[in-house]
């Protein structure tokens, strides 16, 4: 005869199970599924700063749904599979994932826990009027304003705002340019302080 509250049990285990495992891989394809469409990218000037600095706000950066400080590195490696920079560290490193000429570049500062504290967006470098690499430190200070804090590491100079309390929105460029050019940003960063431990 057949152990119908064993059954029972066993059955209602194996729901929990599926939605658990389906739970995960739903997160995990939904994490880097980009923040909006072609269409966000190709923004320009301070509209483009402006979106930048709401999605910094919120802990994320354009073309990934990743939150700084929260989002586990496992979910990138789960849609991208390995990078192509970084991996198999012990304690904080960074992982680089670069699709090539016109599919942008990402970067990621992983704590010792496996949890992203910074996220970078490289841009793409085929179209350099729009993206990432159009803007200019200029055309930054005059859409948000002078920041509250300019670093300089190696040849990069760093401008630092603050959109929420939990972030950093960084926007970083080379610190010397030939008279006459403009100062392009190469990167950006939103960087999750109390993750990088």
């Amino acid at each position: 005869m057949l152990n119908i509250s064993k059954h029972l049990k066993f059955n209602k285990l194996a729901l929990a199970a599926l939605i658990a495992v389906s739970s995960t891989a739903a997160f995990h394809s939904n994490v880097l599924a980009a923040t909006a469409d072609a269409g966000f990218s190709a923004q320009k000037g301070s509209v483009y700063i402006k979106n930048i600095y709401k999605l910094a706000s919120e802990g994320k950066i354009p073309g990934l749904n990743a939150i700084a400080g929260k989002t586990p590195i496992s979910a990138v490696h789960y849609k991208w599979g390995d990078p192509e920079v970084g991996g198999d560290l012990k304690g904080n490193h960074y992982e680089v994932y670069n699709f090539g000429m016109g599919q942008g570049a990402y970067g990621f500062g992983i704590n010792k826990s496996g949890v992203i504290y910074d996220l970078r967006n490289f841009g793409q470098s085929v179209d350099q009027t729009v993206g990432i690499k159009s803007l200019t430190f200029a055309s930054v200070i005059k859409t948000l304003g002078m920041p509250k804090e300019i670093r300089f590491t190696g040849t990069d100079k760093i401008y630092v705002y603050r959109p929420a309390r939990a972030y950093e929105l960084k926007f970083v460029g080379p610190s010397k340019v030939v008279k006459g050019k403009f100062a392009h940003i190469d990167h950006i960063n939103v960087y999750a302080a109390k993750a990088n431990t």
